[in-house]
């Protein structure tokens, strides 16, 4: 299977090797990441017996690059709110990705698997176009700006009725399977990537153990308020 990508996001590449790392080796599977000109190329050998599953765990990941990274460059590139900070802007960013997370990667996932040769970036520019009006619908509903409490209430909104619960250990995320979290890995900025790791994963309650990051727990507490249990 070949997968390729820009040059300059090889970094997606990377995230998809590295997420797979135990399919891979359990499948006896060889990948190498190369360039090629202008384009990462990113080649999984591995026996036929292990295709199907080979495919499908491939285009999982693809999707979440593509419901998480791309998203992500779309809303920092159209979405311009006033009366928030870096770190405010980047939560709020999050947030917004994480809303619709799951159906923005079913539905990528849906339009990718099957393929064994496909274009990152191409595949978004003209299978997923649905996609991309989707998220400029939500950059419409937008406000122009945040003030006060208008952010955390906001957010509060969105994080309603979710079910899910996540570990914290330090500054590591699992989920309910104690499998590792790095979907933050697919976010720029620097800012709170445990706060952000929280918001990606889609939980709704925390268990912390060890220290955290006094900028993550600030905003945990506002946010998550009496959802967050330590041990």
């Amino acid at each position: 299977m070949t997968v390729t990508e820009k040059d300059c996001n090889e970094s997606n590449l990377e995230y998809i090797v590295t997420s797979l790392g135990e399919v891979f080796n359990h499948t006896q599977s060889n990948i190498s990441i190369k360039r090629a000109g202008s384009r990462s190329v990113l080649e999984v050998e591995f026996p036929e017996r292990y295709s199907e599953i080979i495919n499908a765990e491939i285009a999982d990941k693809i999707a979440e690059v593509i419901a998480i990274n791309y998203k992500y460059d779309y809303f920092l590139r159209e979405l311009k709110i006033s009366g928030l900070s870096d770190t405010e802007n980047e939560i709020l960013l999050a947030t917004l990705i994480a809303a619709d997370l799951e159906e923005d990667k079913k539905y990528a996932f849906d339009k990718i698997k099957g393929s064994y040769e496909l274009a990152i970036d191409g595949t978004f520019n003209f299978r997923l176009q649905p996609l991309k009006r989707k998220w400029a619908d939500v950059v419409s509903y937008m406000p122009p700006s945040f003030i006060n409490s208008q952010l955390k209430d906001f957010i509060s909104y969105l994080l309603e009725n979710k079910k899910k619960k996540v570990y914290v250990d330090g500054e590591k995320v699992y989920d309910a399977h104690y499998r590792r979290l790095k979907r933050c890995n697919l976010l720029g900025g620097e800012k709170v990537n445990l706060l952000r790791e929280i918001l990606l994963s889609n939980c709704g309650e925390i268990e912390i153990s060890g220290n955290i990051p006094k900028d993550d727990e600030v905003y945990l507490k506002e946010l998550y308020k009496d959802k967050i249990y330590f041990s």
